[in-house]
């Protein structure tokens, strides 16, 4: 699964203001997942390589705003 880099900001803007709620993971970081067209293609294995209408984007800590770090973002799940 592969992110366009030119798009990083407005996806980390977009998800830090989604609606959607945050999840404590197993690895003790936050995440989200949100609708957001166009930002990459799914892996043949996970989606047959279709355009992802959404993001899973994980940070440090939730409700940290511009400190929070980004630990990674990627494409999906459908």
């Amino acid at each position: 699964m592969e992110l366009p880099y030119t798009d990083l900001q407005k996806i980390w803007e977009a998800g830090m203001t989604s609606a959607d709620k945050w999840k404590l993971n197993s690895t003790g970081y936050f995440e989200k997942t949100f609708a957001y067209e166009g930002a990459g293609t799914l892996s043949t294995s996970h989606g047959n390589g279709a355009a992802a209408t959404q993001v899973t984007l994980v940070v440090e800590q939730y409700g940290a705003g511009p400190t929070s770090e980004v630990i990674t973002m990627y494409p999906g799940p459908q």
